[in-house]
Parts: structure tokens; sequence; C-alpha cells
């Protein structure tokens, strides 16, 4: 098995924490694990071409300078959309 990075980590904690339904509706523990690796694979490669875009608009004398804030928005921006889904009714009290 592939082990995860720290975005396919932390998805499957959060899913563990918030998600449990969810989780347990991706099948066998194998399922889950391709879910989470292939969870992994797309929000790095998404966290990847999103920085590069945001780093695109800038003038090209601040792009050093701003590469890991806006690696670290386009981390934000991508995990709202792929991790941080709604949490399951009754985990909201729940800390990760």
């Amino acid at each position: 098995m592939t082990q995860l990075s720290r975005h396919g980590q932390t998805a499957r904690e959060y899913w563990e924490t918030y998600r449990p339904r969810a989780l347990e509706a991706l099948g066998s523990p194998e399922r889950q694990a391709a879910y989470f690796q292939e969870l992994d694979l797309r929000v790095t490669e998404r966290i990847g071409e999103l920085a590069s875009e945001l780093l695109q608009e800038l003038p090209v004398e601040q792009r050093a300078a701003a590469r890991r804030a806006t690696r670290s928005r386009a981390q934000e921006l991508v995990y709202a959309e792929e991790i941080w889904l709604e949490k399951e009714p009754g985990t909201e009290h729940r800390e990760m």
C-alpha cells in the first residue's frame, strides 16, 4: 500500500472524525485506502497547479517572495473543496 502524504492523512483523519458514515460507505478497508490514495494525489496535483496559476497573476519580481504564501493559499482553497466537506450531524463537537 502506498504511503499517504500529509494531504491524504489529513483527509483520512477528517473523515474518521467528522464523516464516519461516509467513510464506512466507501466500503472495505482496501477501497477506503484506494479512495484516500487517489484523493491524496488529486489534492497534491491541484495544489501545485493552483499555486502556479496564482503565482502567474503576480508581477515577476514578486513571485519568489510570494511562493510560500501562494502555496498556502492554494492548499487552503483546495482543502475547502476536497477535504473539509460538510460534517455529519452529531460530529460537530469533535476535535481532530
